[in-house]
């Protein structure tokens, strides 16, 4: 085929491309890329907009963000390996977190816990506030799994930790969720959870015959019983608003202070949905910001006045 005495290919014989792509990814994954140093002094020095769309890679809009680059580098410990898995813990808490009392273990461990809503994750958080700034200490992500493994992981939560925690009751599924949880009982020996027997008793451990294990102690088996949050408009306001408070918290522009309440390990899902977390959070991921948001506020109660930090309210 000939136009103006120029070859034309023939349109069937040219392939069919997109007419565009979209390529996303943190310039922390880039081996090749920025040094790490050089990317940590980025977060500190851009707004937190220009942060999550040039070292993140992520679309935000102009309205605003609600962490700035220094309350998310002041909050990660950088001394610490990068995670990238679904489950970390700090061992040494736990073992500590094990030989103590029922009692001791509320007083200084506090879990908070986001629930799935249909394609999201479920997270635990919990913190250790026996100093300031608090830890995490434990960290659990879970997509797609049978509700009685969400059960279970609460139930070790609890028997780990304490039950010292406040959890995601949004909505009908929240109170579905919640009488769940209160009609459970958690066994450490078998790590299972257990239905409380309707008709009287505690319930027990069975084998695939339905015979009970003759190991199975009903007086050691744990509530899963917890409080619940239920999240509007507004109280998911304060909730944000309260951790990024914590994350404040004696903070003075320009002085090169330490300072925040609240110190985690480098999670590289949490960081990345703190870089972009707006007011507006529809499409967002959210899980662990809202879970780490939960222990904060079931641990850190007398966090001090707020201090201006970001984009307040969108406004």
């Amino acid at each position: 085929m000939r136009w103006n005495g120029a070859i034309v290919p023939d349109p069937s014989l040219v392939p069919s491309r997109p007419e565009y792509y979209v390529q996303t990814g943190s310039m922390f994954e880039n081996p090749y890329g920025v040094p790490h140093d050089e990317i940590i002094a980025m977060l500190l020095e851009l707004p937190a907009e220009v942060a999550a769309q040039v070292i993140f890679g992520k679309y935000v809009e102009s309205s605003g963000l609600v962490f700035t680059g220094e309350l998310i580098q002041q909050a990660i410990d950088r001394s610490m390996a990068r995670i990238t898995a679904d489950r970390w813990f700090d061992p040494v808490a736990r073992e500590q977190a094990l030989i103590y009392s029922r009692h001791d273990k509320a007083r200084r461990f506090h879990s908070g816990i986001d629930l799935a809503r249909q394609t999201d994750y479920t997270v635990i958080f919990t913190i250790d506030t026996q100093l300031r700034p608090a830890r995490v200490v434990n960290y659990r992500r879970m997509n797609r799994v049978p509700w009685e493994t969400i059960y279970r992981e609460i139930g070790r939560t609890i028997s780990t930790y304490g039950d010292s925690i406040v959890i995601d009751s949004t909505g009908m599924a929240g109170d579905v969720i919640m009488d769940a949880l209160e009609g459970r009982r958690y066994c450490a020996k078998h790590d299972r959870t257990i239905l409380i027997d309707p008709n009287g008793g505690g319930g027990v451990c069975r084998d695939r015959e339905g015979q009970r294990l003759k190991d199975c102690d009903e007086e050691k088996h744990i509530s899963c019983s917890t409080e619940g949050y239920g999240f509007s408009t507004n109280s998911k306001r304060v909730l944000i608003e309260h951790l990024r408070n914590t994350m404040g918290v004696g903070y003075r522009a320009s002085s090169g202070e330490s300072f925040g309440w609240i110190r985690t390990p480098p999670i590289v899902q949490l960081e990345e949905e703190l870089a972009f977390y707006a007011w507006d959070d529809k499409g967002l991921d959210t899980d662990t910001v809202m879970a780490l948001a939960l222990a904060c506020w079931q641990g850190l109660e007398d966090v001090p006045e707020p201090i201006a930090f970001g984009n307040t309210y969108a406004d």
